[in-house]
């Protein structure tokens, strides 16, 4: 799943979804869009990726109370 900009700070995105910010155009609808799409992830265990998110960008949604945590995906470099 590709969330693209509903998170923009993940340490603050994820802990509290209600979270919003001047780029959400309509507060209250980001909110419901980001409560939908990480409950979403969180119950299906999808693999997200997003582009505000720390190297590699990828991993998965775990609820955490009232909000979420990200745990990305463990790399290695090969060579």
């Amino acid at each position: 799943m590709l969330i693209g900009d509903l998170v923009h700070v993940a340490s603050v995105r994820f802990p509290d979804p209600s979270v919003t910010i001047q780029f959400d155009s309509n507060s209250k609808a980001a909110e419901a869009q980001r409560e939908k799409a990480f409950g979403d992830a969180a119950k299906n265990g999808y693999w997200v990726g997003a582009a505000h998110i720390a190297f590699p960008g990828i991993g998965h949604i775990k609820a955490a109370g009232k909000g979420y945590n990200w745990i990305p995906t463990n790399y290695s470099v090969v060579r």
